[in-house]
């Protein structure tokens, strides 16, 4: 296997195929057959971090008069007791972080397309200028990744560096990274998709299991 950039160290994350952004640790709770981790390990500048899962649930989507269960979403952040566990104060609390992530274990394939339509509609709806560079950049990693692959895990992970700026690095369910610089206030604009004012009741749904 090959390298894929400074954060890349290969681990078998469950039956659910390889992460390089995240390293597991421990068993939580259950949600559609998917085993949560308790925490997981990333590196920012060569410094192991320890994140923290603060909640998971599943997210569906409503397919003419069907819900489709599409994938299990899972919260972590650096610091869970800044965290603010209600639905107003939630996507505010991510600036108290030093990293936070989101991963998305895929209960079915999604093409690309499809990935980053459901994307581009939560930025909307949280009136986020899908013009900006950094959001565009984003976005376009997104639309490269290929399908979000049944059985596999994508990864969103922001960091902060000490010079005020952002980056959201995405993994797609192949090991594929793309790092994205923002300035501040980037990583909020992204996880608005999770955290913010849901596109729909599926996104709602996942929120509020991730905030209860």
């Amino acid at each position: 296997m090959k390298a894929l950039t400074i954060f890349t160290t290969f681990i078998f994350a469950s039956s659910w195929g390889w992460a390089a952004l995240l390293t597991p640790e421990g068993q939580g709770q259950k949600v559609e057959q998917i085993t949560l981790s308790t925490a997981a390990t990333t590196s920012i500048g060569g410094e192991t971090l320890k994140l923290t899962s603060v909640g998971g649930g599943l997210r569906a989507k409503k397919v003419v008069f069907v819900n489709v269960k599409v994938y299990v979403g899972q919260l972590y952040v650096a610091s869970p007791e800044k965290f603010v566990k209600n639905d107003a104060g939630a996507l505010v609390s991510l600036k108290e972080q030093k990293a936070v992530a989101m991963q998305l274990h895929f209960l079915r394939s999604v093409d690309a397309d499809n990935v980053q339509k459901s994307f581009k509609e939560a930025l909307a709806a949280n009136s986020v200028n899908v013009e900006d560079a950094s959001v565009q950049e984003f976005l376009s990693a997104v639309a490269k990744g290929g399908e979000a692959k049944e059985g596999k895990s994508l990864t969103v992970l922001g960091t902060k560096s000490p010079d005020g700026s952002e980056r959201i690095s995405y993994e797609t369910t192949s090991g594929q990274v793309t790092d994205i610089k923002g300035s501040a206030g980037f990583i909020e604009k992204v996880f608005s998709i999770w955290l913010g004012k849901p596109a729909d009741e599926g996104v709602a749904q996942l929120k509020k299991s991730i905030l209860k």
